[in-house]
Parts: C-alpha cells; sequence; structure tokens
C-alpha cells in the first residue's frame, strides 16, 4: 500500500452472493499438489504429488496443480517454469492447473462477505504502532499479539472506518475470531494421525495484506474448498497450523476441510534432527538428484519407502512391476520423519537399473547426457551405451551402477586415456596375451587361450587378474570379455603393448 492520503491502492470487490461451489457429494474427490514458486523443487514436493498421484488414482478422482505465488517477497521468476519441468520429468500429469495470484479478486470477494458480517475488519494499524503494542505486552509479561482489547481496530466505530478508508488510510483486513478462551482446543481427525486437539488462534490474523493479495491460509481454504480437494495432503510442519484452517473455514461457512499431514524428510546437524533445506542441503533439491544421473524411478521409489511402511515388503514381492501397480495405503504411513538415507537410496538406484531393460536404459542415458556430459566423444558414447547391455538381464543381472554421473569413474576403461598401476603389472603376461588376443573368438574360446596359458589354477588367477587391469586399469569389472569386444582388438592390444615393454 502506498502511503498516500488519497485513496487505498485497492478496493474489496463487492462480496459473492452465496459460497460457490463448495464440495458437492457429486463431484469426483480432488487431491493437488500446491507448491510456492520459490526455487527449485524440494525432494519432499516431489513426495508429496506421489502421494497425492496415488490416492487421486485409487479414488477415483482428479489430480490438480496449484501455485501459490501470493508472497511476493519468496517469488523466483523463473521457478513456475522449472516447477513444471520437474513435475513433468516426473510423469506427473495434472486435470488442471491454477495460479492464486490470478484469482485474488476471488479472495477479496470472500474478505468483503466476512466484513459484511462483521467477521472481518479493517486495520490501519501502523508498523510502529503494532511495535509499541508489542513492547507493552511483553512489559506486562503478557502474551503478544492482536487479540482481545489490543485488537485496536476491532472496537472501531463504522463511521471511523468509512473516515479512515475515504482519506486512504494504509489497511489490511484481519479476522474477528475474538477468542477470549484461552484453555479452548481445535479438534479434528488426522487422516494418518487420528484424533488431535490444538489450541485455537487467538489472535485476529490478516486475511488480506496491505496490497489486497491473501496470506497463504485464507487463500488456502478457499482454493481447496471451492476446488473440491478430499483431502489435503502436506507436511508434518504444517500440523500447527490446522487450527487457524478450521477456524477459518467455521468463519467462511465452509464444511470442515480434512487433512494428512506427511513425515517430513530430515537430516542430522549436530546430533541433532532438522528438515532438509533447500538452503542448506544439496540433496533437498531433487534436480540435483536427476542432474546425478540417479533414475527417476530410484528416487519416486525411495520416497514411497519413506512413505508407505509396506512398500518394500510389496517390491520383494513384485520386483519387476511398475510403480503405478502398487496401492498406497493411507494406515501405512510412517509415524516417525525419517533422515535423509543416501545408502538406501544407492541400493534402490542399482536394483532399478538391475531391472530395466537395455533399451530403457539407453533412452535414459541419452536423455541425461548431452547436458551433464557434453563433451563425451561418438565412439565413447557408443562404448557406454553398449556397456548398458553386459550381464543385463537373467536370474543375476549385474548391480554397479547407481547413477549415470559415476560412469567417468565406474566406467573409466571406456574412455580413450585410462591409468593403470604399473607395479602391479606382469609384462610377460599382457604382452601373451596381446598375441592371443582376437575379436573374432567367441567368449568359450576366448577364456580357452587364457587357460590355456597355464595349468595350475592360482596362477590363472593371477593372469587373469593381470589382463583385467592392463586393459581396464581396474580390479573389478563386469565381463572382460565384453569389455574387450566393446574396446575392440586395436584399443586392447595398444594398451596391452603399452604395457609389455
Amino acid at each position: 500500500m502506498k502511503n498516500c492520503r488519497c485513496k487505498p491502492a485497492y478496493r474489496i470487490a463487492p462480496s459473492p452472493r452465496r459460497e460457490q461451489g463448495a464440495r458437492g457429494r457429486d463431484v469426483a474427490p480432488a487431491y493437488r499438489i500446491a507448491p510456492s514458486p520459490t526455487g527449485y523443487v524440494h525432494l519432499g514436493t516431489i513426495g508429496m504429488a506421489l502421494v497425492n498421484s496415488y490416492l487421486a488414482r485409487q479414488n477415483h478422482g482428479t489430480f490438480y496443480l496449484r501455485i501459490e505465488d501470493t508472497d511476493s517477497k519468496r517469488y523466483v521468476a523463473d521457478a513456475v517454469a522449472k516447477m513444471k519441468t520437474t513435475f513433468d520429468y516426473f510423469g506427473f500429469q495434472f486435470d488442471a492447473e491454477y495460479v492464486q495470484s490470478e484469482r485474488t479478486a476471488l479472495y477479496q470477494q470472500y474478505a468483503r462477505a466476512l466484513i459484511d458480517a462483521g467477521k472481518a475488519y479493517y486495520c490501519f494499524c501502523t508498523a510502529d504502532e503494532l511495535a509499541a503494542m508489542r513492547a507493552e505486552q511483553e512489559k506486562k509479561g503478557v502474551k503478544t499479539g492482536y487479540y482481545g482489547a489490543y485488537a485496536k481496530c476491532r472496537h472501531l466505530s463504522p463511521a471511523e472506518v468509512q473516515k479512515r478508508l475515504e482519506r486512504g488510510d494504509p489497511y489490511v483486513v484481519r479476522a474477528n475470531f475474538g477468542y477470549q478462551d484461552w484453555g479452548e482446543r481445535i479438534t479434528f481427525t488426522d487422516a494418518a494421525k487420528g484424533e488431535i486437539a490444538l489450541p485455537p488462534q487467538i489472535n485476529d490474523p490478516i486475511i488480506l495484506k496491505a496490497n489486497g493479495v491473501p496470506p497463504y491460509n485464507f487463500a488456502h481454504v478457499i482454493d481447496d474448498t471451492l476446488m473440491h480437494t478430499a483431502l489435503v495432503v502436506r507436511g508434518e510442519e504444517w500440523l500447527i497450523s490446522t487450527a487457524e484452517h478450521l477456524q477459518l473455514c467455521d468463519l467462511l461457512g465452509f464444511p470442515r476441510l480434512h487433512y494428512l499431514h506427511m513425515p517430513t524428510i530430515n537430516i542430522e546437524e549436530n546430533g541433532k534432527k532438522r528438515k532438509l533445506s533447500k538452503r542448506k542441503d544439496p540433496q533437498a533439491l531433487v534436480m540435483n538428484l536427476v542432474d546425478a544421473g540417479y533414475p527417476r524411478d530410484a528416487i519416486l521409489e525411495y520416497l514411497l519407502t519413506i512413505y508407505n511402511t509396506d512398500f518394500e515388503s510389496w517390491r520383494t514381492a513384485n520386483p519387476t512391476a511398475d510403480l503405478t501397480a502398487f496401492t498406497f495405503h493411507i494406515d501405512k504411513i510412517g509415524t516417525n520423519n525419517p533422515l535423509f538415507d543416501l545408502p538406501k537410496l544407492n541400493d534402490i538406484a542399482k536394483n532399478v537399473f538391475a531391472r530395466q531393460t537395455t533399451a530403457q536404459v539407453v533412452a535414459a542415458f541419452d536423455a541425461w547426457q548431452p547436458t551433464h556430459l557434453p563433451d563425451l566423444s561418438p565412439v565413447v558414447k557408443d562404448r557406454i551405451r553398449r556397456m548398458f547391455a553386459v550381464e543385463r538381464g537373467g536370474e543375476r543381472p549385474r548391480k554397479d551402477l547407481i547413477k549415470f554421473g559415476d560412469i567417468p569413474t565406474l566406467y573409466s576403461y571406456l574412455f580413450d586415456e585410462i591409468t593403470v598401476d604399473v607395479a602391479q603389472i606382469d609384462p610377460a603376461v599382457v604382452a601373451r596375451y596381446a598375441e592371443i588376443y582376437d575379436d573374432r573368438d567367441d567368449q568359450a574360446t576366448w577364456w580357452a587361450k587364457i587357460k590355456a596359458m597355464t595349468d595350475d589354477k592360482k596362477e590363472l588367477r593371477r593372469i587373469a587378474a593381470n589382463i583385467r587391469l592392463a586393459v581396464t586399469g581396474q580390479t573389478n569389472t563386469p565381463d572382460l570379455w565384453s569389455i574387450c569386444r566393446i574396446l575392440g582388438e586395436k584399443v586392447v592390444k595398444s594398451r596391452l603393448l603399452r604395457l609389455a615393454r
């Protein structure tokens, strides 16, 4: 609101004739994800979207996206585009999309209706007046806030209000909760936690800011009512705010919304748990995991292990089933706030890669590589793509790949230059292998030639280890015959002869 004496920066539109679009019996249940455009997407936001997508599908409902952009101070210009790109990457499809900033006139209508009913009022208190009031409360040792006798503007006469509006005094609009009994409780049943009792919001909260835009609490109650949200699924950090949201439902004459508060992903710091933070923790930004090359389904499966205690047993019983075959159970939501578990994510990623087909891995790599390994030569890229087929399928598929970002180290032997610990190389062995190696040999013939180099089993192991180290620079790799075929006879012999001198 500009500091002018002429007129307010906005005028509240006339109140609606009646509450429109409240949840009706003939309306399909709706579920939503409602992020704020404050930067890159948090891992937990993908978790909330995942849970809501399951509930929408299982309950034959709709799934929608609502951009909650009413907080201009936290708004990041390109955040909406980033969010949509991220949701698209994870395969979320929305039946509808809404933007709160485009609905400001609607929120103002409901605020006007509350004012007309005496359930809300204009508040002209300045920042200095509020600071002085707080100082007085602290001096007296009473609870700070805008309530009771301290809610000065609640008691202004209509004539005084009109006078101040006409001269253009800046204002906000506050809900008139008018609570006096501090011992009261707001009770509700959380879909996962059961019955909960919370202290009410005693303060008269702001429902329209000085710029005419509502804060989250007011907009959320109106939107989730009008959009027929069957269950508001959100992180546990919002639990304490639920009392105020239910009070606003009552004030507006809406049916009370239903809530489900999910566990939040934490991290341990200095021996204490705290919520995974986008500002502090790289793993909190889900696109950091994508950029590292974790498979999409591994991230989703990891989140399901957090949110449903029976997912891991389901996966064990259904090792190759698509994630859409899993049934999400609200009564199986974990009760503790888990720590981010990188080893578990890595283990899940190994298994996801192991059960994918070569074509699936290649397609994912081809989509990831241009942005994250842009300088890869066509020859090396072809070697890597062929490597994905090695030891794939069967009862014991290989499980060495965790994320594509590991490839330069994990498959370093596929690149043109490798590092070999020469001290561990027997030049005679590699020279002999260079003589007998033939790219046309099948695997059985190839192995027979190596076995023919000695009759001693222990020596055979030493010879095989020398060959592997000379060709790959590593002591442990997938099938060496396949690697040699991928590299080609020219490269293999070049590496051997360089060490045989």
